[in-house]
């Protein structure tokens, strides 16, 4: 017959089960795999010795299959756009065709096969310039074209134009137009020193094609969005009690201004006196001197000295490695790190 005492004890230990298995549930990893939503190639059977994950196959399947020198020229995505629209990945309206054949254009699957039933994925325009699908508030800019800077440039070096008026004609905001004149004035310096090399030139090509240009019709910016400061985004009042105490330390801390004490300290000081970040530095930097014994080293590692009968050479068995980290540390005449030589006697 069981006692109320085990009674007791089994129940104290099925509640310390069921605690521990609760315990457990509430710690347990919530992450699932991302598998796609649409229908993927399955892997299948594998060999004895492969070990490609689900994933790792789909992944291979999306790339296609590489040349002898390991491009992807299967893949839509594998060579840069050329016709000023963006190449982001779309996978709601690709679902899993990103292969096509780059001389037919014909859409083919993960073993390279030509599929005549499916059509080339398209996306429009607008979904084009969202490099993130679902954020619809992320979207790539336009740049202007080289007939837009010439033109920007032309007209505020050359003809004096107004800013103003240029950034009201072309609906460009005025800090882009000052930052196109200057980026075309290092251009043409640069090719006065001849310092544009071929290599700049197919870069700066590449990437022109790849970004949609701006058109003032369609593209115009907001010229009455007026830039804030950063101070001004704070509040300017400061709400002191009447017990706290405010003086010219707080205040220096508010307005992110030195004490007057320090400025008067710097005041003070010559033209040819460094600056406290001056002298800072060359403190870090400043030559660190060592006095010591110099210790006389010839040419030869071994010299003979006098020694008593009894007290000559090193016990049997006495490690004299040379990569010892407490070996004893002298200095030279020229002031050089050394080992110091064993002593004997």
């Amino acid at each position: 017959m069981i006692t109320s005492q085990c009674q007791n004890q089994l129940i104290s230990g099925l509640k310390h089960t069921q605690s521990s298995s609760h315990q457990q549930i509430r710690h347990f990893s919530r992450r699932r795999i991302a598998y796609p939503f649409y229908k993927a190639p399955k892997q299948g059977r594998q060999g004895k010795y492969e070990h490609k994950t689900q994933l790792r196959f789909q992944m291979e399947c999306f790339l296609g299959k590489p040349n002898y020198k390991g491009e992807y020229l299967d893949n839509k995505y594998f060579k840069p756009s050329q016709n000023h629209k963006p190449k982001y990945i779309l996978p709601v309206r690709e679902r899993g065709n990103p292969l096509i054949d780059f001389e037919t254009g014909k859409v083919k699957d993960h073993k390279g096969n030509l599929k005549d039933d499916v059509i080339p994925p398209t996306a429009n325009y607008h979904d084009s310039l969202h490099p993130f699908p679902h954020n619809k508030n992320c979207k790539t800019n336009f740049i202007l074209s080289h007939q837009d800077r010439s033109y920007i440039y032309q007209k505020i070096t050359k003809d004096n134009v107004p800013t103003q008026q240029l950034a009201v004609q072309m609906g460009i905001k005025i800090p882009r137009l000052e930052a196109v004149v200057k980026l075309k004035e290092i251009e043409e310096r640069w090719n006065k020193k001849n310092l544009v090399t071929q290599e700049l030139k197919n870069m700066s090509n590449t990437m022109y094609k790849m970004f949609p240009l701006f058109n003032s019709n369609q593209h115009a910016e907001n010229l009455t969005e007026i830039p804030v400061p950063e101070r001004t985004l704070t509040s300017r009042f400061l709400t002191v009690a009447e017990n706290e105490p405010f003086g010219p330390i707080e205040a220096s801390k508010i307005y992110r201004l030195p004490l007057a004490t320090d400025l008067l300290k710097n005041l003070d000081h010559d033209e040819s006196t460094p600056s406290p970040k001056q002298q800072h530095y060359q403190k870090q930097h400043e030559p660190k001197i060592l006095r010591t014994k110099s210790t006389k080293r010839g040419r030869s590692v071994f010299e003979f000295k006098q020694a008593k009968v009894g007290q000559v050479g090193f016990r049997y068995g006495t490690v004299l490695r040379d990569n010892k980290k407490d070996r004893r540390v002298d200095y030279d005449e020229s002031g050089k790190m050394i080992y110091a030589l064993p002593e004997s006697g």
